[in-house]
């Protein structure tokens, strides 16, 4: 027999045992999970019903009791009221134990107490509650009797369970015990059948493996053991031939060793030769053993006898230095070369040492180094050069402080926009040369990045500092030749000192200094550009407040604290005065501020990108309140022109539009000319879009802007809107009176409606209309008001014309 059909047998043996007990075991838990189910089905429900309806009834005795004691309350329930209200539950209940009974002791226990209960419920017709009560204790008696049958039912049961538990337990026992024995039975007769073949191919194979190939294998066992001799007997035979072979080829190969080891030689010698380093071998005594051609190359053949010591201090300047402590060394040669000498020992005695020249490579990695901290375009020093400056003057122990300027060029994005970036380069080129012949020699000169620089000195003298300030600014003043083109340009200087950091940390300084002077460069900037600023330290707190501003802005119409007002556009044609329309005016009311100026809010919405969402607030909301105005009345919506810059301007106008129901031609779109410097093409292609949708627009300010009036020809605007500096000064100059004349003018040859904005006084109403203009716009007819104000405005002002100044103190 086979010991694989032999295991096969054991173990289909050992899975029927396991098979059997796991059936016994699965019929005890079935009848334990049985008992259980009994025991919760009929002992516990129908005691816990029980109990329920022991309950019921003596809220019942309770209630018939109260009601005894009160027989004068008018609000009282009669007896049968509330005899009939509980019995119906109390035999529910009764109905389930009895149901549930697990003795017929106990169910007639409980029949019993159903019919009590009904005669109770026939005695309640009388409303006598004394016999109600007494019939309510001899019920409560018969319910504890039922309740003891019951809970010795239980105990029976219980009895009945715990002795059925011992029985299968013990049968599980005896079951598990035998199939142990019989497991073990067969283990024992399989060990029997193949341990000792087993034992008889292992010593076989000890004793071919400790080198015994004389082993007489005799078996005429046909199963895997007898296999297994025969192939380790034949095993054995082929052992032995293969090593008669081995002897053979031994003796071969010594006679052709010599001969191997020769050409050996010749490839070590051509490889050593065509390293491109130089290399030695020294023996144990230090002598030189060999050297490669490279070597020579390098350095000329060694003299005979020469040591390692002398070999590796060739060309150094430093003979004294005990060489071999060093691995690897770095020796400058007196013609120029670098040399990198690596040595080490060699495990089976003597020692190696390997000559290279890195002259190129060190120089590379120089020029890599000076990259790293010089700008490639200038050749300045860069970011983290001036950085590493700035942090070893601070370490250094000096009476001046560090002072740092910050530069950045005025104009310089329009100088690359216009003529490209190669100019630009170029230019960048040529102010860094200015920059450092303006500073002294114990300066420091850097760019930044893009277009700002920086300059450090160790100054304390404020007049000097002033002077080289002056002397950049008007040597970058002075046009530069690029490609043909002169071109000029300014540059905006701030200036901070250490001198102003005392509460500051050493670790904080550099970043300090480099922010103060940015406060200065940006308030030289505000002052005007082309000039320099010192750093105050209140600039750090407009920093603090318009950061503070910037945060509020992100929240603010999140947290609806935006708001429109709406100024009256104003037709005084014929002598009156009549309301054609509303400028809608974005107010922000600040939780702590109060009221903030748009003119201090509105260029940071604009810078920090939050007026796009604030914009389109804006629209949808001017749209919804105009949609409730009468159909002749327009509004018009101030466009920034940060909105230009996304795509879906147009959209949302559109959505704006859809969403309230406002006609088209009720929206009137003003713009500013600044907007047309930015995309001529992109621009006026929004704005035929918009005029499409049926919005009309208008220029706003028109006057203070830098755009040609060919502005007016390549786009059909519907109104111009003078700017209010001119009404301002309408009867103080003639300059002012000269320019609306040509504004109103050109509008008129144009067919485009002119507004003027600002209009406060009667005497500047009757220059504009002497001069053609009657759409007006300002304090002498309405301050902005509240959208629940202007139907009231519109009948006030064609009502009661204004005959007199709007003052400040009018509403």
């Amino acid at each position: 027999m086979s010991i694989r059909f032999k295991i096969l047998l054991a173990c289909l043996s050992l899975t029927l045992i396991t098979i059997l007990v796991g059936v016994f075991a699965q019929r005890s838990q079935s009848e334990l999970g049985t008992i259980a189910t009994r025991i919760y089905d009929e002992a516990f429900m129908a005691v816990s019903y029980l109990r329920e309806a022991q309950n019921g009834l003596t809220k019942l005795n309770i209630a018939i009791d109260r009601s005894a004691l009160e027989p004068g309350d008018a609000e009282g329930v009669d007896l049968k009221t509330l005899v009939s209200a509980a019995v119906p539950d109390i035999l529910g209940s009764l109905q389930v134990a009895e149901d549930r009974a697990m003795s017929p002791e106990g169910a007639a226990a409980t029949a019993a107490l159903r019919q009590s209960v009904q005669r109770l419920q026939q005695s309640a017709e009388t409303d006598a509650a004394a016999p109600l009560l007494s019939q309510l204790v001899d019920i409560q008696k018969d319910f504890d009797v039922a309740v003891e049958i019951f809970a010795g039912d239980g105990y029976h049961y219980r009895t009945s369970v715990g002795q059925n538990i011992d029985q299968s337990y013990q049968r599980m026992l005896a079951a598990v015990i035998a199939s142990v024995a019989v497991a073990f039975l067969i283990t024992m007769l399989l060990s029997r059948s193949i341990v000792p073949a087993v034992h008889q191919v292992v010593r076989l194979a000890k004793s071919i493996a400790s080198g015994k190939l004389t082993n007489v294998v005799a078996s005429t066992d046909r199963s895997e053991m007898g296999e297994m001799l025969g192939a380790l007997s034949m095993m054995q035979d082929s052992i032995r031939s293969n090593l008669a072979q081995i002897k053979a080829l031994m003796a071969e190969q010594a006679t052709n060793h010599a001969g191997e080891m020769a050409v050996e030689h010749n490839r070590l010698e051509a490889a050593l030769n065509n390293m491109t380093q130089g290399l030695c071998l020294f023996d144990e005594a230090g002598s030189l053993t060999i050297h490669n051609r490279r070597f020579a190359e390098m350095f000329g053949p060694p003299p005979a006898g020469t040591t390692m010591q002398t070999v590796l201090a060739v060309g150094g300047s430093h003979p004294e230095v005990d060489i071999l402590a060093t691995p690897s060394l770095l020796r400058d040669l007196p013609d120029g070369r670098i040399i990198a000498i690596a040595h080490g020992r060699i495990e089976s005695g003597g020692w190696v040492a390997t000559y290279e020249d890195v002259t190129e490579r060190r120089k590379i990695e120089a020029r890599f180094a000076y990259l790293a901290r010089h700008d490639a375009l200038t050749g300045l020093p860069n970011r983290v050069h001036f950085r590493e400056y700035m942090e070893e003057s601070l370490d250094r122990s000096h009476a001046k402080p560090l002072v740092l300027l910050s530069l950045d060029l005025d104009g310089f994005k329009a100088i690359n926009d216009n003529l490209g970036h190669p100019a630009g380069d170029a230019l960048l080129q040529q102010v860094a040369r200015r920059l450092e012949a303006s500073a002294d020699d114990a300066d420091i000169v850097a760019r930044l990045g893009g277009d700002e620089f920086a300059i450090a000195v160790e100054q304390s003298d404020h007049l000097q500092l002033a002077a080289l300030a002056e002397r950049v600014v008007e040597s970058l003043n002075k046009p530069f030749d690029v490609d043909g083109h002169a071109i000029v340009i300014s540059v905006s200087v701030g200036i901070a000192s250490t001198a102003d950091l005392a509460a500051v940390v050493r670790q904080d300084m550099p970043d300090s200094l480099l922010k103060n002077a940015d406060l200065a460069l940006y308030r030289a900037k505000a002052d005007g550009r082309g000039t320099y600023r010192f750093f105050e330290a209140e600039m750090d707190a407009r920093l603090q407040a318009r950061r503070r501003l910037e945060l509020d802005l992100r929240t603010a119409l999140a947290n609806r604290e935006f708001e429109l007002a709406f100024q009256p556009l104003v037709d005084t044609r014929g002598g009156g005065a009549r309301v054609s329309g509303f400028e809608a005016l974005l107010r922000w009311h600040h939780p702590a501020r109060g009221l903030v100026s748009p003119a201090e809010f509105i260029p940071v919405a604009e810078e920090i990108g939050v007026i796009k969402d604030i914009g389109a607030w804006v629209l949808e909301a001017a749209c919804k309140e105009a949609a409730t105005w009468p159909n002749e009345i327009k509004v018009a919506v101030n466009l920034s022109p940060v909105q230009f810059a996304s795509n879906t301007l147009v959209d949302l106008v559109a959505h704006a539009l859809d969403a309230s129901g406002l006609a088209p031609s009720r929206l009137e779109l003003e713009i500013t000319e600044s907007l047309l410097l930015q995309d001529n093409a992109g621009v006026l292609a929004t704005l035929h879009r918009l005029r499409h949708l049926g919005a009309q627009i208008a220029m706003d300010d028109f006057g203070t802007g830098y755009s040609s009036l060919s502005y007016l020809q390549r786009f059909p605007f519907d109104k111009i809107k003078i700017d209010q500096a001119f009404i301002r000064q309408l009867s103080e100059t003639s300059d002012s009176k000269a320019i609306v004349r040509a504004v109103i003018g050109l509008g008129r040859s144009l067919g485009i409606s002119i507004l003027a904005e600002g209009v406060e006084t009667l005497e500047q109403l009757t220059i504009l209309q002497q001069e053609g203009c009657h759409d007006v716009q300002g304090y002498l007819f309405s301050r902005p008001r509240p959208a629940d104000e202007v139907l009231e405005l519109i009948r006030s002002i064609y009502a009661d014309p204004p005959a007199r100044p709007l003052t400040s103190s009018a509403a």
